[in-house]
């Protein structure tokens, strides 16, 4: 077995490839020469990519530039032998490399043929260069909108101010004249006045309200939270409230975390709760929050719902319409207390903000369930499955 392994090896019975090529000068330079600068080049190429994949990692996936340098350096030794056989006729070497070089290429085209789809994926220039140009003009926008909207918050602020002095103004004088002319006050212009101060107190409460909601922005940059925590949040101080209207909240275990405010994802859900407990005739008042990954609404879809189900009175079709309206009530204070009809608006303001979606089936007599949610988290499910897939095809940033 030794001998033939040394056989193979064994020159003497071979003939080096330049008499083949009669020893001319010539021809002993043109392939010799061509093999040199073919080697030369192959063997630089790598040490290339492989600088520039120090300089630029972002740009050049490592196990990409391993295999490349690896295929174009099998190349580099095919063509070495070529050269050494001209004088030296190894070629049993020869041909182990050769097929070393095979096995290479071999692997490096099926690599290729895989990950190719993902290189064609990406986009082109031209794409690229318009949707820089879609982002520096969506950032235009953004920036004018929270100008505007600081505009507005302070006009609000201004207008908050001047319209609350004189109502209070006129409280205190409608106050003053009961306390001045108390005897001798009918008991008709009592309860005008009274009236006066209740009014102002509810105007007042609007103005409020209206401020509150101004004051409701885009988070630029939204963190992830765990949504749970966050209803626990909101659900804790009102236990005893809870208590006093015999109404229980369960919420399901595993919540998919999700990116945006916290502090607005609070203001959603405490409006949402308070509705689902407020309009609710139910002996025992049941709320159920959760989490749905699709809801078709009557045609509105909501991808990753966050959902707020009650057993409460139910919404008319009638009035659906007008569930997420500023200051509108589609009940009295006699039948559910006083309000300003501003909790659903609020809940709509929020997760327009955040780019989300909200919506609702409700049957009368049955109840509610509200869909909400607070941002497109397929997109960044989607982003992060690409990374996966570049990832996984030898393309991912290492890190």
């Amino acid at each position: 077995m030794w001998d033939v392994f040394i056989s193979v090896f064994d020159t003497a019975q071979f003939v080096p490839h330049g008499m083949c090529l009669l020893w001319r000068p010539d021809l002993l330079i043109l392939h010799g020469g061509s093999d040199l600068l073919i080697a030369l080049a192959y063997f630089a190429i790598p040490l290339i990519i492989i600088q520039a994949k120090k300089k630029r990692p972002d740009l050049i996936d490592p196990a990409v530039a391993r295999m490349f340098a690896a295929f174009i350096t099998a190349c580099a030794l095919s063509h070495t032998g070529a050269l050494f056989t001209l004088w030296f006729p190894a070629y049993a070497l020869q041909g182990i490399v050769k097929l070393m070089t095979a096995g290479v290429s071999i692997y490096t085209a099926i690599q290729l043929a895989r990950i190719m789809p993902l290189f064609l994926s990406l986009p082109s220039r031209e794409e690229l260069i318009r949707k820089d140009a879609q982002i520096i003009l969506g950032e235009r926008k953004i920036q004018e909108a929270q100008e505007a909207q600081e505009k507005l918050s302070e006009f609000a602020h201004i207008a908050s101010h001047d319209l609350k002095a004189p109502l209070r103004g006129i409280s205190n004088q409608a106050k003053f004249i009961e306390m001045d002319h108390e005897d001798a006050l009918a008991p008709q212009a009592r309860k005008r006045l009274a009236r006066i101060s209740e009014l102002c107190e509810q105007v007042e409460t609007s103005i409020t309200t209206l401020l509150q909601y101004s004051s409701i922005r885009t988070v630029s940059v939204p963190s992830s939270i765990d949504p749970r925590q966050a209803i626990e949040a909101v659900v804790d101080p009102m236990s005893e409230f809870l208590s006093e209207n015999n109404a229980s909240i369960s919420i399901e275990t595993d919540l998919p975390k999700l990116r945006s405010d916290p502090s607005q994802i609070e203001v959603v859900f405490r409006n949402l709760i308070l509705n689902a407990i407020i309009y609710n005739t139910s002996n025992k008042k049941q709320i159920a929050i959760g989490h749905v990954r699709h809801a078709n609404l009557d045609g509105q879809e909501i991808w990753d719902a966050y959902y707020v189900k009650d057993n409460g009175i139910g919404i008319a079709e009638e009035f659906q319409d007008a569930v997420f309206k500023m200051f509108k009530r589609l009940h009295s204070d006699a039948e559910f207390g006083p309000g300003t009809g501003s909790g659903l608006a609020f809940v709509k303001k929020v997760v327009g903000v955040t780019n989300g979606a909200v919506g609702f089936s409700s049957i009368i007599g049955e109840g509610s369930t509200f869909y909400v949610s607070f941002a497109d988290q397929r997109q960044f499910e989607q982003n992060a499955a690409v990374s996966r897939s570049l990832t996984g095809a030898g393309l991912g940033h290492a890190t």
